[in-house]
């Protein structure tokens, strides 16, 4: 997306209400491959925008309204403190959206059962949180995610070089097949390639984008 007039009224008018003009490198990039539907990796720095170019495309996706059986979209991040900065973006960027967010993090006051009472009532269209506590909730607490289209992994590597490999397997077997994969990071792991060869990734095309040019290639 060259302009940012071409998105809904809500979601621009919270690119405009964060004092957003023209998109970086990798918003340019990466927002009209994930309108499009195709699963990417896109190599990102810290600081590269790479955060509101999947929060754009996925409040576009999630306008529709739908009949809620639980969340559709699925943020993960390495520790909380990226989870809580992420939560505090998505809620300023999709101010005007009116999608409910949910935050899972280990600690007391993250997701206890009393939580998860609150949680069933007022069903988030977005979860964001770490991987473990993700699968503690969905194991203790019998959290579906059946009804997820949209996944992202953020600072993939992170993910993988701390050890949430196993997690991130399991996640995505509870995922439907139907979902569509993102993944951000600032570099590209053997532990991240094996995993999307692995078909961990839904769709045959892998695109990596970068802020210096464009390759695509085809896992086989």
């Amino acid at each position: 997306i060259n302009n940012i007039h071409c998105l809904s009224y809500p979601v621009y008018k919270g690119v405009m209400k964060k004092g957003y003009k023209v998109p970086t490198p990798i918003q340019r990039k990466t927002i009209p491959v994930i309108l499009d539907g195709k699963d990417i990796v896109a190599m990102a720095r810290t600081g590269s925008g790479k955060t509101a170019a999947f929060l754009v495309p996925m409040f576009e996706k999630l306008k529709a309204p739908q009949a809620q059986t639980g969340a559709r979209a699925l943020i993960l991040t390495p520790t909380r403190e990226l989870a809580l900065q992420t939560m505090k973006f998505t809620r300023e960027l999709g101010k005007f959206t009116g999608l409910k967010t949910a935050l899972i993090l280990g600690g007391d006051r993250y997701m206890t059962p009393s939580c998860l009472v609150l949680y069933s009532l007022f069903v988030p269209a977005v979860i964001i949180g770490t991987p473990g506590r993700l699968m503690h909730v969905v194991k203790e607490m019998n959290l579906k995610l059946h009804s997820v289209e949209y996944v992202v992994f953020d600072e993939a590597d992170r993910l993988f070089e701390m050890g949430f490999a196993e997690q991130l397997q399991e996640i995505i077997r509870r995922l439907p097949d139907t979902r569509q994969t993102l993944l951000f990071s600032a570099t590209l792991p053997k532990l991240l390639v094996e995993f999307a060869r692995a078909g961990e990734i839904n769709r045959l095309i892998f695109l990596i984008i970068h802020s210096f040019g464009n390759k695509y290639f085809q896992i086989k």
